[in-house]
């Protein structure tokens, strides 16, 4: 993740106009609404968001992993000026954890009993809509939809980006850009990156109505009762399945299991999909798969949980954010605090960017290189340890791939 040298001409001032930024940033996610909003606060004055999803749209609101925030994501929200109490917004207290992982029985992980408080269980689509709004709100300019098609370094410095939009293409001129779109990572791979993917990990996952669940658990409690406020974990042989209770009387269950082995068990189709569901030894207790009602027959959305990461974290004027940068196994619940983190790290790193002291861009985009790196390397040592311990099917192909070496 070794950065290019940085020097002041690669930061010189684009003209000033409606299509000039200071900091174009590419995704409106957490990571990139954070960025902005570091950036807003720190007084750069012209911070562009470019996201490829409209407000309110389909894709904005689509189910996803990561609906738990954990106890440090509070102080970061802090740090970027906003409300650390995100009951008021509507999202739940997330407690802890229980788990049945290892074959010692079910474990409970409770936040308190560390000292950090609780956490949050999401709406996620409401929470990334606060942060985005909340950039706007403060200064930030949000092209939406719209697409990178180009990029291109000035002569006299910074860059001319391509976008595709309702209305066509359009050029803006930026001294920076910051890559937050994501796992695809399509700025850094346009500036030659390379995504490094560690894993085949994706997430079979459906959102039901607490009240679409039969059954009781324990005795007599709503469905969903026996861990609210808490995630629950269960390893099987194919992987392991996360559920957890939502604002809005909603649950999410989780499949995480590998590409090829979902495929040759066409874990995609709705049937498929509930019959594991039904097979699981206490996740059909807590959240029972809906026999009928609403959301009955819906097969689950799928998409990428790969633990990757790209190969360079920064290069001359430009800089990875958030999943674009790592993406983590959500096993270990670091996305959104790896994101707001990520942020305010980069906000700091192009500061010192725009300070016009070239030894101290050069040290800044160093320093970031290296930080990504030193996270990525506890990320895996994180990683082993957990699959370690849960591996009580050591010749499963899905363990075995996770095997400590």
């Amino acid at each position: 993740m070794s950065p290019e040298a940085l020097s002041p001409e690669a930061l010189r001032d684009t003209p000033p106009g409606t299509d000039a930024a200071d900091v174009l940033i590419v995704g409106a996610g957490p990571a990139g609404s954070a960025t902005a909003l570091a950036l807003r606060a720190a007084g750069v004055p012209r911070v562009v968001l470019v996201d490829r999803a409209a407000h309110g749209s389909p894709e904005r609101a689509a189910l996803r992993v990561g609906e738990s925030a954990t106890p440090n994501v509070g102080p970061l929200l802090a740090r970027l000026g906003l409300p650390d109490d995100l009951g008021r917004l509507g999202h739940r207290p997330y407690h802890g954890n229980l788990s049945l992982w290892s074959g010692d029985g079910e474990t409970a992980d409770d936040f308190l009993r560390r000292g950090s408080g609780h956490g949050w269980h999401l709406d996620r689509a409401r929470f990334d809509r606060w942060l985005r709004e909340a950039a706007v709100e403060r200064g930030a300019r949000l092209l939406a939809p719209a697409t990178l098609a180009g990029i291109e370094r000035r002569p006299e410095g910074g860059w001319t980006v391509g976008l595709r939009d309702a209305d066509g293409r359009r050029s803006l001129t930026a001294r920076v850009v910051v890559d937050a779109g994501g796992r695809r990572a399509p700025l850094a791979t346009a500036l030659g990156a390379r995504r490094r993917r560690l894993d085949r990990l994706i997430a079979l996952a459906v959102d039901v109505k607490i009240d679409v669940a039969v059954g009781a658990t324990p005795a007599g409690e709503p469905a969903g009762g026996g861990f609210r406020g808490r995630s629950f974990v269960e390893a099987v042989e194919i992987g392991w399945w996360y559920a957890a209770v939502l604002p809005g009387g909603r649950a999410i269950v989780t499949l995480m299991t590998d590409d090829d082995i979902a495929r040759a068990a066409g874990l995609a189709g709705a049937d498929a999909f509930r019959s594991a569901w039904a097979a699981t030894a206490r996740l059909r207790d807590l959240v029972p798969p809906p026999e009928d009602g609403p959301g009955a027959g819906a097969a689950p959305a799928v998409f990428s949980a790969a633990s990757q990461h790209v190969d360079r974290a920064v290069g001359a004027g430009w800089i990875a954010v958030g999943d674009a940068l790592i993406g983590f196994d959500p096993l270990t619940s670091s996305g959104i605090a790896g994101a707001l983190d990520d942020a305010l790290a980069a906000a700091d790193t192009i500061l010192r960017w725009f300070s016009g002291d070239g030894a101290a861009a050069r040290a800044a985009a160093i320093g970031y290189a290296r930080r990504a790196e030193d996270t990525l390397r506890r990320y895996l040592a994180e990683r082993t340890r957990h699959y370690t311990a849960g591996s009580r099917w050591p010749d499963a192909p899905f363990w075995s791939r996770r095997a400590a070496r």
